[in-house]
Parts: C-alpha cells; sequence; structure tokens
C-alpha cells in the first residue's frame, strides 16, 4: 500500500529537480518509488540489485502530476516535514 505522505513528498521532490531525476536509496525509499511506478505515478530506473539498493525517480507521469495537484491546496499531514527529511 502507497504511503501518501511519502508519496506526496517524493513526488514534490522529484518535480522539483531541475533536470527532473532523483535517486533514492534506502530500503523504505525503493520501495516506495517501486509502489509509485505501479501505480503510474512515475517512470523509474532500478539500480544495481548486488550493490546497494538504489532508484530513480526519471520523471513524474502526468498521473503523478494530477496526484500533486489534488494536494496543492491541502497537502497530506506531515508532508512537508517529509519531504524536509528526504
Amino acid at each position: 500500500m502507497v504511503n501518501l505522505n511519502l508519496a506526496h513528498a517524493l513526488l514534490v521532490a522529484a518535480d522539483g529537480q531541475p533536470d527532473g531525476f532523483l535517486k533514492v536509496r534506502s530500503v523504505e525509499l525503493v520501495r516506495e518509488v517501486e509502489l509509485m511506478a505501479a501505480a503510474g505515478l512515475v517512470d523509474i530506473s532500478v539500480g544495481n540489485p548486488d550493490a546497494e539498493a538504489y532508484t530513480v525517480i526519471n520523471r513524474v507521469t502526468p498521473s503523478g502530476q494530477a496526484f500533486l495537484r489534488a494536494f496543492k491546496i491541502q497537502a497530506p499531514q506531515m508532508a512537508e516535514l517529509m519531504s524536509a527529511q528526504y
């Protein structure tokens, strides 16, 4: 199940990158990004499974943009704190 607060924070972070790419490294974040990709919110590339796990968000999809717009006025609670952490 996608964590809405974490998904929102990751989408905001990825959308704010000048080149559009966001690399995440922790196991928790990698799993969340994989769930977001399965839900159609982002396009991703998966890192080398033999080394430290990481995933790259290549772009926020139109569905991901719609998710961001839905929370533009009222973001999920704790989203600002989460985005500061990640």
